[in-house]
């Protein structure tokens, strides 16, 4: 399988495919819906789900050249070790928003609106912190693949 194709199943699929179906949603029912799916798919860090993922695959592929004797072995070894921190500091963060998003959604439903302002906050926060997580698995893992060629 050429680059292209690679790039476009691994990264390109699992990160810009569930927006763009989302997108989809706007000749029916109209851009605005189709903003809102999209901003609520990725509010509370689910982005960070795809950063996982990817550092799965990631550590699959230094495996398996490690197993084969592909590549620098403490190369290898660094990268895997560094896809697992990812991974792991992906999924507290993501744990750590859906937490404090179900305490947000049980405090405003008692009453308390003050609670709402500080989670837009979050929001915002985890936002970024799922695109760039994302974007630097994407990145690392093309290197990797790339690197292993």
């Amino acid at each position: 399988m050429n680059l292209f194709f690679w790039m476009l199943l691994n990264l390109g699929v699992p990160i810009v495919g569930p927006i763009f179906t989302l997108a989809l949603v706007a000749p029916t029912h109209g851009w605005r819906v189709a903003k809102a799916l999209i901003a609520a798919s990725v509010k509370d860090g689910q982005l960070l789900w795809c950063a996982i993922g990817l550092c799965a695959a990631a550590v699959y592929e230094a495996v398996t050249a490690l197993e084969r004797g592909r590549g620098v072995v403490t190369a290898l070894e660094s990268a895997i070790a560094g896809f697992c921190v990812l991974a792991f500091s992906c999924s507290i963060v993501v744990m750590s928003a859906l937490v404090y998003a179900h305490h947000d959604r049980a405090g405003t439903s008692a009453g308390n609106r003050q609670k709402r302002f500080v989670a837009g906050a979050l929001s915002r926060v985890v936002i970024g912190a799922s695109i760039f997580a994302t974007s630097v698995a994407a990145v690392l893992f093309a290197i990797l693949h790339i690197c292993l060629i």
